[in-house]
């Protein structure tokens, strides 16, 4: 649910600022990083000790990405706007599983059922509601 949101409100803000800003919903795809603390806390563990070597040959070996990975498709994905217009639109979703380690995954242009301005709308303003407090006046 967490990932829907942070598309749906990629989607808003760029509806939002019609243009004034580019946004994307960037999914690097499947990586090792230190996030199964939580689950594998003895996995998270393992991972401590082991150099960047050894975890990018396990992730390569589980066809998983390293955080270094995960991030070059963001890097990649920015380089390629800096060279001008793309495919990249305000609003897209990229989705890195479909993509090579280190590459941007493709632009998702198919309809999904939960990705709608109605809901868009909704999580931009529970985002709001719970940003307000901590946030300087007139930013919302």
């Amino acid at each position: 649910m967490s990932k829907a949101c942070n598309v749906l409100f990629s989607d808003h803000l760029a509806t939002r600022e019609a243009g004034k800003v580019l946004t994307a919903a960037v999914d690097p795809g499947p990586s090792i990083t230190q996030i199964v603390r939580y689950e594998l806390p003895q996995r998270a563990k393992q991972r401590q000790g082991m150099s960047a070597a050894q975890l990018e040959r396990q992730a390569k070996t589980l066809g998983y990405r390293t955080p270094q990975q995960a991030a070059g498709q963001l890097s990649h994905l920015v380089r390629q706007l800096g060279e001008g217009p793309g495919e990249q639109v305000s609003g897209g979703l990229y989705l890195g599983i479909a993509a090579t380690p280190g590459q941007p995954g493709p632009l998702i242009t198919e309809a999904i059922p939960w990705r709608t301005p109605e809901q868009a709308v909704k999580v931009w303003e529970a985002s709001v509601r719970l940003l307000r407090p901590f946030a300087t006046d007139g930013v919302f």
